[in-house]
């Protein structure tokens, strides 16, 4: 009997070892395939800071809505959004790449951007109340006006957010072949000569500098044509990077190159005698370059304006 109680001790201990390795062994499992979907989920999101403190984005968003500028960027990386605003599927240098990308009017229709399902909102528009809504709706990037010195940098940036780096070298690389070529031919028109860009926008006169406004980038950044130094010192590097000026100091701005955009029913008056006492007027140096291209400013809009400025320049000389 005492044999038999002990062999039952036995056993019972034999049992409740196995046991409890077996438990343990399920516990380590589990804690391995909890640890790995908690890794898997961290690898489907990424924190991004922006002006707007942190936010988590999809890793690889697939459904991007561009609710007020950066169609073109998104375009130039190969990732067409599901939706954008208005007048910037109005772009001429992009008509033939937004089929089948949703028109968001003038982007404050929410509810349509919500019929969209974005996994991601990038804006350029910087406003509390519009973020607010956006974020409420998706993801929201918001790359206020100026935040980047030139395209390049916005194509670095948003590359980067949407995980195109190698699209973005890509497009760097052929970018940089385009500028150098464009910038040869305007420099051999102008060499060391100066060239300004006005606008007769309403009944004002603007003079704009080498940002965002009327092709300004593509003259002096990239084709890298010499500005007066009223415009150097006045106009390039100012918090608006344009200045509204009057006819009576229009000659301290007037470049011995002068391309003129006329915008919004703004018209020069070419019958003044101070416009018509410019050496760029005499020399028949004026050009007016098409409103329509001009006015956007994108990866590939400044692409193609820089070279649309070279064509100017040379067709000058015929």
């Amino acid at each position: 009997m005492k044999i038999h109680n002990n062999l039952c001790i036995l056993l019972t201990v034999i049992f409740l070892a196995v046991l409890t390795a077996c438990s343990s062994n399920e516990g380590s499992q589990s804690s391995e395939k909890k640890a790995g979907d908690n890794k898997a989920a961290a690898e489907e999101t990424r924190v991004v800071e922006t002006v707007n403190g942190e936010v988590i984005i999809p890793a690889n968003p697939k459904r991007v809505v561009a609710q007020e500028g950066l169609l073109a960027t998104l375009l130039a990386l190969d990732v067409k959004p599901v939706g954008a605003a208005s007048r910037y599927l109005q772009n001429p240098h992009i008509k033939d790449l937004v089929d089948g990308v949703e028109d968001i009017g003038e982007g404050t229709d929410y509810e349509k951007i919500l019929e969209l399902e974005p996994d991601l909102i990038i804006t350029q528009y910087d406003d509390p109340s519009n973020y607010e809504k956006l974020s409420q709706i998706a993801p929201t990037i918001v790359y206020p006006y100026l935040t980047f010195n030139n395209v390049k940098e916005e194509m670095e940036e948003v590359g980067k957010l949407l995980g195109e780096e190698e699209k973005m070298k890509e497009w760097e690389i052929q970018f940089d072949a385009r500028m150098a070529a464009a910038r040869e031919r305007a420099r051999a028109v102008v060499g060391d000569r100066t060239v300004s860009l006005i606008g007769a926008y309403d009944k004002d006169i603007y003079v704009y500098g080498d940002s965002l406004y009327r092709g300004g980038e593509a003259l002096y950044q990239h084709l890298q044509l010499t500005p007066t130094d009223a415009i150097a010192k006045n106009v390039i590097g100012n918090p608006d990077e344009f200045l509204k000026i009057s006819y009576e100091v229009l000659e301290d701005y007037a470049g011995d190159y002068i391309f003129v955009d006329e915008s919004n029913g703004g018209k020069l008056d070419k019958e003044s005698p101070i416009w018509n006492n410019l050496d760029a007027v005499k020399n028949n140096h004026v050009m007016f370059p098409d409103p329509d291209r001009f006015w956007p400013y994108d990866p590939i809009s400044v692409a193609n304006q820089a070279e649309e400025f070279a064509d100017m320049l040379e067709a000058l000389e015929k």
